[in-house]
């Protein structure tokens, strides 16, 4: 695989597999642009345009950067470039989920300040990974999960997973050996998982079915027992008959 200009063989991909990603992201040549603090682009490298080849470097330099992007993307730009200003440091890698003329793209995104002579940060860097090749299958289906732990980010089978929880526009992953907190929405895992492994039984909750050991039903209520019995899912009314019918109950 190639992952802006750089091949990635499958010997390093399963390294990618049990290794901290970050480890990976050292070897890869980022994307870079810096930009001013109203989001006008100043300099850019060419891996960058590898990376969004359908945009022309006239556009890059012609157009505010954030009209170079959709509405949510666009607020996802916001809200990271607000977390650096605010912590007037390098925010962390984090994940992002962007569309661009129908192409997905799932990027780690660095934002730091940089001074000029006068120490003032009037101009901003972003280094950009995109392991959309590293994650996904051609069909984007997800065949890991980016995580956030303690030593960086790591990848999780969805095999392992239990459930999913939403929290805002984020998400939190449950596996047998502990939680992750994770960059990508609950929809957008939901659209990159089979439909045959994992169903969204409500607006917070998505289960993996064959992590499921049981189904109590009281009066009007449908709740799903996990595997260790200690952890109970509420199944929402609007989408009780479809899961029944999903797992052959109805």
């Amino acid at each position: 695989m190639i992952l802006s200009g750089i091949h990635i063989g499958s010997e390093g991909l399963a390294r990618m597999e049990t290794n901290n990603l970050l480890k990976l992201l050292e070897k890869m040549e980022p994307g870079i642009v810096l930009f001013d603090n109203e989001f006008n682009v100043k300099f850019i490298n060419q891996a960058l345009l590898l990376i969004f080849p359908q945009i022309s470097k006239h556009e890059v330099f012609s157009t505010n950067l954030l009209q170079l992007h959709e509405d949510k993307p666009r607020m996802q730009i916001r809200e990271v470039f607000r977390l650096m200003k605010d912590a007037t440091r390098a925010v962390p890698f984090t994940i992002r989920h962007m569309g661009y003329d129908r192409q997905e793209r799932f990027l780690f995104l660095k934002l730091m300040p940089l001074l000029d002579g006068s120490l003032q940060d009037t101009v901003n860097c972003c280094l950009v990974y995109d392991i959309t090749p590293f994650i996904t299958s051609p069909q984007r289906a997800l065949l890991k999960i980016p995580v956030s732990t303690t030593s960086g980010i790591q990848l999780i089978d969805p095999a392992e997973i239990v459930y999913i929880k939403a929290e805002n526009v984020y998400s939190r992953i449950f596996t047998a050996s502990g939680d992750y907190f994770c960059d990508l929405s609950l929809g957008v895992i939901e659209e990159g998982l089979s439909p045959k492994q994992f169903t969204r039984i409500h607006r917070s909750y998505m289960i993996n079915i064959g992590k499921v050991k049981k189904i109590d039903r009281e009066s009007q209520s449908l709740t799903v027992i996990m595997e260790d019995d200690k952890i109970r899912l509420p199944v929402s009314r609007s989408r009780a008959k479809a899961f029944l019918q999903q797992i052959g109950l109805r």
